[in-house]
This record gives C-alpha cells, sequence and structure tokens, in this order.
C-alpha cells in the first residue's frame, strides 16, 4: 500500500511534490491506514556519471535522492524508485539494462526500500527474455543486503505469473490502466485469469490505482477500490493526494475494505458468476456498439457472419460491422457498431470498419491500418484487437461461407452486450469467513444474487455485513440478492453460522439411542440373540426370539 507519481502527474515530478505527498499522506491519516510506500515512478533519471552512476535530474531533484528517501523514512514512511529492464526506460531515460549491479547498490545506498522494474526498450536482448533480465536484478538487490520490494512491470508477457513469485513480490498482469471504466474493467478481467498464482508474498497486479482523478463516476471508482482490495492487489494510491476531495477520502480510507485487502490468508477473490448478455431472438433494430471476443460454437446469431463485398464484416442483419473503436490504440478491443461504410464524415473515413480477407493465409487485414491483422489477444486467447501481422497462429481465420461463422483456435467470432454483464466475486478470508463483491456492468438496473455453496459456504446460514456501510445486514439463508444501478457494486463480508447441533453430533447421537433401544429390547426379553457375519462385520440377521416364562413348573 502506498502511493505512485504516474497516474496523475507522469514526468511533471519535483522534489517539492514528494515532500507534499509525504506530509499529506501523515496528516490525511492515509498511512496509518497503511499507506506506507511513497513511490517516485519514471523520470526522474537524467543521464549517468562517467563510472556508470546514475544521476538524478538536477532541476527537478536539486538535492538528490537520498534526502527524500532520508525524509520519508523520517515520517515513519518507505521510499520508492523506478527503472527499466532496457536500455531506456519507457521515458527514454536510462534503463537499468547492464548496469543492475551498480544501480543496485545505489539505490540501496539512497535508502531505497521498493523498486519498480518497468520493461521498455529491449527488443534488441537477443536471447534475453524478461526472465533473464527480470532475474538478473533480482540478483543485484539481494547482493546489496537490503530489503527492497521488488515490483516486476512486465504487462503481463511471457506468462509472468508463473514464474514472478521465484523472482519478486508483485508482478504487472496487465498494460498501463487508463482512467476509465473501460480500461479498469479491462485489466481485472485480465488480472482474474492468473488467480490461482498469487498468494502470502507475491501478487498480481493489475495496475495502480485511478479513484479520484476524475475520469470515472463515483460508484465505478468505489468498483475499482472494491475489486482491487478483494483480489489482493497493491494499494497504491495515483491521484494527487494534497487535493483530495471527500468521496475520494471516504473510498481510499474504508477501514473494513482495506481489511480485507490485507487479509493474513492472502486468497485472491474470483470472479465466479458472470452472466453476458447476448444478441436476443428479435435483435433487428439494435445498433448499439456490442464488444466482440472468441468464444464455444453455438449456432446462434451472435457468431452468423459474412464478409461483404465493400469490405465489411457484418453481422447477418446487416446492420451491424465490425469495426476499431474510433480514436483508440491497436490492442483496444474490437467491437461491431451501426454499419456506415462510404461516410467520409466518420473516424478514418469509416476505414476503421473496412478490411480485407486473405484467403490464402486466413487473414483478416484492417484497411485503415495496412500492417495490422485481426489478433487473438495474447493473455487471454479471447479478446480481438489487431495487430502487427504476422505468420501466427493468433491470426489465423477461417471463414465458412456456408454457415456463416468465423473460427481462430477452434472457437468462433463473438459479439455480446458487455454492458449488460453481471459479475459475483467471491473468495475466503481469514476466522472462516467470505468476501463477496456484486458488480453491475450493464447500463440498466440489475437484480444480481449469489448461493451461498456457490460461494463454497456449506451452512444455510450467514451473516451479511456491507463493507462499505459498515453495517450489518441481518443473517440470511442459501444466498443473498440485490439490485444495483448502473456500474455500482455491493461489498459483502460473509460469516456461515454454524448450526447449535452439527450433522456429525446428530448422526451420534441417533447411533446412541439406537443402541440404547435395542438394550432395551434385549433385556425385555428372556432371550435374544444377534447373529453377526463374522467375515463381512455387517449384521447378518437380527432374531428375537420370546419364550413365556411358565411359573408352574419347579
Amino acid at each position: 500500500m502506498g502511493w505512485n507519481t504516474w497516474n496523475k502527474f507522469g514526468c511533471n515530478i519535483s522534489e517539492k511534490l514528494i515532500i507534499d505527498t509525504i506530509n499529506a499522506l501523515n496528516s490525511s491519516g492515509l498511512a496509518e491506514l497503511g499507506y506506507r510506500y511513497i513511490n517516485i515512478d519514471d523520470c526522474w533519471q537524467s543521464s549517468r556519471h562517467p563510472n556508470g552512476t546514475i544521476i538524478p535530474d538536477p532541476i527537478a531533484f536539486p538535492h538528490g535522492i537520498k534526502p527524500l528517501a532520508d525524509y520519508a523514512h523520517s515520517k515513519g514512511l518507505k521510499f520508492g524508485l523506478y527503472s527499466d529492464a532496457g536500455y531506456y526506460t519507457c521515458e527514454k531515460r536510462p534503463g537499468s539494462l547492464g548496469y543492475e549491479e551498480i544501480d543496485a547498490k545505489t539505490y540501496a545506498e539512497w535508502g531505497v526500500d521498493y523498486l519498480k522494474y518497468d520493461n521498455c526498450y529491449n527488443n534488441d536482448t537477443k536471447g534475453m527474455e524478461s526472465i533473464v533480465r527480470y532475474t538478473k536484478m533480482r540478483d543485484a538487490l539481494q547482493k546489496t543486503g537490503r530489503n527492497i520490494f521488488y515490483s516486476l512491470c512486465s504487462w503481463g508477457k511471457d506468462n509472468v505469473s508463473m514464474w514472478g513469485n521465484n523472482i519478486g513480490n508483485s508482478w504487472r498482469t496487465t498494460r498501463d490502466i487508463k482512467d476509465t471504466y473501460r480500461s479498469m474493467t479491462k485489466n481485472i478481467d485480465i488480472n482474474d485469469r492468473w488467480y490461482q498464482y498469487a498468494g502470502p508474498g507475491g501478487w498480481n497486479d493489475p495496475d495502480m490505482l485511478e479513484v479520484g482523478n476524475y475520469g470515472m463516476s463515483l460508484d465505478e471508482y468505489r468498483a475499482h477500490f472494491g475489486l482491487w482490495a478483494i483480489t489482493k492487489a497493491p494499494l497504491l494510491i495515483g491521484c494527487d493526494v494534497t487535493k483530495m476531495d471527500e468521496d475520494t477520502k471516504e473510498i481510499l480510507t474504508n477501514p473494513e475494505v482495506i481489511a480485507i485487502n490485507q487479509d493474513s490468508l492472502g486468497i485472491q477473490a474470483r470472479k465466479i458468476k458472470y452472466t453476458k448478455m447476448y444478441l436476443p431472438d428479435d435483435y433487428e433494430y439494435i445498433l448499439t456498439p456490442m464488444e466482440v471476443e472468441v468464444a464455444d460454437c453455438n449456432g446462434k446469431m451472435e457468431q452468423k457472419w459474412y464478409i461483404n463485398e465493400d469490405g465489411s464484416i457484418r453481422n447477418n442483419n446487416e446492420s451491424l460491422c465490425l469495426e476499431i473503436p474510433p480514436f483508440s490504440k491497436h490492442n483496444v478491443q474490437l467491437r461491431t457498431n451501426s454499419c456506415h461504410i462510404g461516410d467520409k464524415n466518420e473516424w478514418g473515413e469509416s476505414k476503421n470498419q473496412e478490411w480485407t480477407y486473405d484467403k490464402i493465409n486466413k487473414k483478416i487485414i484492417s484497411k485503415l491500418f495496412p500492417n495490422r491483422c485481426l489478433h487473438l489477444h495474447s493473455l487471454d486467447y479471447l479478446t480481438v484487437h489487431t495487430a502487427r501481422c504476422q505468420n501466427i497462429e493468433k491470426q489465423i481465420w477461417e471463414y465458412d461461407e456456408i454457415n456463416h461463422t468465423i473460427k481462430s483456435n477452434g472457437k468462433c467470432l463473438t459479439m455480446y452486450m458487455n454492458e449488460e454483464a453481471k459479475e459475483v466475486w467471491a473468495g475466503k478470508i481469514s476466522n472462516g469467513s467470505y468476501v463477496a463483491l456484486f458488480f453491475n456492468r450493464g447500463t440498466f438496473i440489475n437484480e444480481i444474487e449469489v448461493t451461498w455453496k456457490e460461494i463454497g459456504i456449506n451452512t444455510t446460514k450467514a451473516q451479511v455485513r456491507d463493507l462499505w456501510e459498515r453495517k450489518d445486514l441481518g443473517i440470511f439463508k442459501y444466498g443473498y440478492k440485490s439490485r444495483l444501478f448502473t456500474h455500482s457494486s455491493l461489498l459483502l463480508k460473509i460469516t456461515p453460522i454454524e448450526p447449535l447441533i452439527s450433522t456429525r453430533t446428530i448422526l451420534i447421537l441417533l447411533t446412541l439411542s439406537l443402541t440404547i433401544i435395542i438394550y432395551i429390547l434385549s433385556k425385555r426379553f428372556n432371550k435374544s440373540y444377534i447373529k453377526i457375519d463374522n467375515n463381512s462385520n455387517k449384521l447378518n440377521q437380527v432374531k428375537i426370539v420370546e419364550q413365556a416364562e411358565d411359573k408352574s413348573i419347579n
């Protein structure tokens, strides 16, 4: 937990900003709640000394870095810096590739407690995959003898979640977050795919918090913080904490939500229920944008396509065309939208909806970006976007003109109304309790429900507490449901209530009662016997023979 310069300030950083933020973390109560790391991201470096030592920007940091680290420590905080596993940082400042040991030694001497290690400008490092470059810096940090939290920022490349725990303390699973609802939800969706690799000592990182930067609504920010908290993501504030409004402060300082993030079990909550709203049977006039991905082929209308002579790829009702979203970058998920082929007033003169199908190489090529091909995302093999055309499996698409399907990797191109999705995220926390987050990703009010069994609770009853409101909602049987507004969420702590007498105890009592009854019956008669099959140890036959007592016989 802590604060980072990048999301709000980018390269506009200075010594004064860091000092003011250190003071604000303490005066606002954030530090007391656990936000103890104050981290400077890119742009603090300027050059290297002839001996290789890194030199801080003399204008932004005229007194250097060490005095800032010392000041942070004097206020009870920890201090973090940024570097890169390439020749340059992402902002073209000196990187650490080839300087790992000298940089690690410098950081230790300055009193650095945290290192964010990025992944830019390494394209010509043949034979030095990210795992090799990140391992070199880990070894260099360990050699210093100083305990430095090591945050790998490889953007989820090379399946970092599968090996990150052997090298660092956290690892980025996604590209950089932006202060938009779309970016936030995309990052947490990708992060969820790697839930099984997180745990105490090593954490999946969907990037820093955007809460308080005013690009999302209050409900969206609350969902953002809640999702990061329950998935045990690092909570690094990315806004100007010297100018927080009350809504931002209320979200960032909720002690019960923070406690879920810091729970000792360290289990990353995951998405356990997800409802996508596909096309209804009668969708002739639906023209709203719809997300596109690949899914198991089902023969339904959301998977019916044909490639038209005008270059468009249309769903079978002809009104929806596959497009690159306007003003977007190449890695943005594709969607369908109302067709506007030939309209020069549209973005890219409508070429964002025009494609060429290469039947020989089975590629779908953008006419807006002729070197970009339809591509399955490297992280999930489900999301569809564009990427530089290559001879790889993720860009092979089979167009079936008879069945009107477009397939890749055995799955069918599918459109769905992501705005109507309803989700439940859940995970176990300490003391036998569970946390659950209801999330309405729709554009309308939706009712969301979950059963205790779906969460993993085996009891009939459970105590439910609203963590945002910090109040108990009562005891509920079998499950819980709630109606939520668009893009809003509900964060619950659920504590199973064990029955006064457990099932095991009931069985023991029944067995004991039966034994007593048999004993009483046996005493009632003069003669009784129970024949046991000694080979099987099971009751073979029970026969009770009653003989009347003849009092007349001496």
